[in-house]
């Protein structure tokens, strides 16, 4: 069958079997991997009372895809007392800078917030000056948390 066909239009389907996969490739979501070994510290705000919780050691990892619900993140952080660890675990939107969520906020291993809305931002590669920052709320505003760090690595494709 092939040996009947035109020249021509067995040049152009063979551009077309090469050309649709990078068509493709090149229109995938864009992916982000950002990590801190540089965690600032926390905000709990709880009721009318406000404690600031400076790190004394610290880890974050976030990955998401631009435009998609897929996303992972964690950030652990040590404080001269405690020791938070904050989960996404779950998006409900992405962009390049900003990725929306249900956290899991953890103290000393004890559940603060289960599900809470929260939000992660990234500050934008070209920027020259790399950091994070994030806040999570209980679902009834009762308890608040700030968290935030400069970027230590970070990874886009």
């Amino acid at each position: 069958m092939l040996s009947n066909m035109p020249k021509s239009v067995f040049n152009g389907l063979a551009a077309l079997t090469v050309a649709i996969p990078v068509v493709a490739w090149s229109t995938l979501p864009r992916v982000h991997n950002v990590q801190s070994q540089s965690v600032n510290g926390v905000e709990e705000h709880v009721g009318s009372q406000f404690t600031y919780h400076t790190a004394t050691g610290g880890n974050a990892t976030f990955s998401w895809q631009e435009g998609t619900l897929h996303g992972f993140g964690n950030l652990q952080v040590k404080t001269q007392t405690d020791t938070f660890e904050f989960k996404l675990v779950r998006l409900s939107s992405a962009t390049a800078d900003e990725v929306y969520g249900e956290w899991d906020v953890n103290k000393n291993g004890g559940a603060l917030c289960a599900g809470c809305k929260g939000y992660l931002y990234v500050s934008t590669a070209d920027l020259g000056y790399d950091y994070f920052k994030g806040y999570v709320h209980t679902n009834d505003s009762s308890a608040s948390y700030l968290f935030g760090g400069l970027l230590t690595n970070r990874f886009e494709y």
